[in-house]
């Protein structure tokens, strides 16, 4: 019986050729996909162009876009929130300071105290209610002292923002008087609570008709307002006293309705604030949700694209083996 003669190469080629073939193509394939899970897992995004997937590039695109405006949204309501609460906290301790000034003026009630000592606590009362005006100051802005020829009628502040059916976002603002915030006012001592007179005729309910004015300071290098300063002294009358104890609980009364004002509206801002926080995160995590990658699954198929990789070079390491060992085999 015959049987045809094989040469070496065509024995080779035989018994390797497809087990090469598929291991060349599993190596191209694993190459390829290694190198992709490659920049997906170091980036951490699956989508990172819009080659990737055109619509969900362009909607996390325009969620990033409307997610930097709320930033920018958020930074002013913080902004206007910290006005808000440092005017807050001048109101409260001027409110603290009024108290400790009408316990002062009750206690000249008495013809035993002296009086000029009484008078010496009140004006270092004053020196802490002008200290307490000027520190009430964020980024140069100052709700309770004024020192400028010109005074807004009111002061502003973003507390919300509304977004249009075109997209456009535009913010929201509140207003408060400055006729109610200002305490001090060393341009014009009428336009300041504290530097502008007061009628104590006005206070009582039985007033004479008479005015009787008294104001509570009067600021450093400025012409003082009509009327009479908030002081006593060994000829102070009871009636005096009536009038000063009277004036310095309408301005504690004032100062309480401001700080309740101010109260509000820093709850109002901190609500807007909530919202925008919480607005800002979800549309986080729905770009999140269209672009980032996971991880642990890109961790996983990283380590299998490896080791198909790996087990595809060593089959074609051993199929060329192989072809050596036979070649030598025949020639031999």
């Amino acid at each position: 019986m015959f049987f045809p003669r094989l040469e070496i190469a065509d024995m080779t080629k035989i018994m390797t050729s497809s087990y090469v073939q598929s291991a060349l193509q599993t190596l191209l394939f694993s190459n390829e996909n290694l190198d992709k899970t490659q920049q997906i897992t170091s980036s951490g995004l699956k989508i990172g162009k819009a080659a990737d997937n055109a619509g969900y590039w362009s909607t996390a695109k325009n969620l990033t876009s409307e997610g930097n405006v709320l930033s920018s949204v958020g930074d002013a309501l913080s902004l206007g929130a910290s006005k808000v609460d440092t005017t807050y906290e001048g109101v409260a301790s001027a409110i603290d300071i009024l108290d400790k000034i009408t316990t002062e003026l009750i206690t000249g009630y008495e013809e035993s105290t002296d009086r000029d000592t009484i008078n010496g606590s009140i004006a270092a009362l004053k020196k802490n209610l002008a200290s307490v005006a000027q520190a009430a100051s964020f980024s140069g802005d100052n709700w309770l002292l004024n020192t400028t020829p010109q005074l807004p009628d009111s002061k502003s502040i973003p507390f919300s923002y509304k977004k249009g059916a075109d997209g456009a976002v535009s913010l929201q603002y509140l207003s408060i008087k400055t006729s109610d915030t200002v305490l001090i006012d060393s341009s014009d001592p009428s336009r300041g609570l504290f530097t502008k007179a007061t009628d104590a005729d006005t206070l009582n309910p039985n007033g004479s008709g008479t005015p009787r004015e008294y104001y509570l300071m009067s600021p450093d290098g400025a012409t003082p307002p009509g009327g009479q300063e908030i002081a006593i002294s060994s000829s102070t009358t009871k009636e005096e006293l009536d009038d000063m104890v009277a004036v310095v609980g309408e301005l504690s009364a004032k100062l309480k309705g401001l700080g309740s004002s101010l109260g509000t509206m820093s709850n109002r801002i901190d609500q807007q604030q909530s919202f925008v926080g919480a607005l800002g995160d979800s549309l986080n995590k729905s770009v999140s949700r269209l672009v980032d990658a996971d991880m642990e699954e890109e961790s996983t198929k990283l380590a299998a694209y490896k080791s198909q990789r790996d087990l595809a070079v060593e089959v074609v390491s051993m199929a060329n083996s192989f072809r050596k060992s036979l070649a030598s085999l025949f020639q031999g």
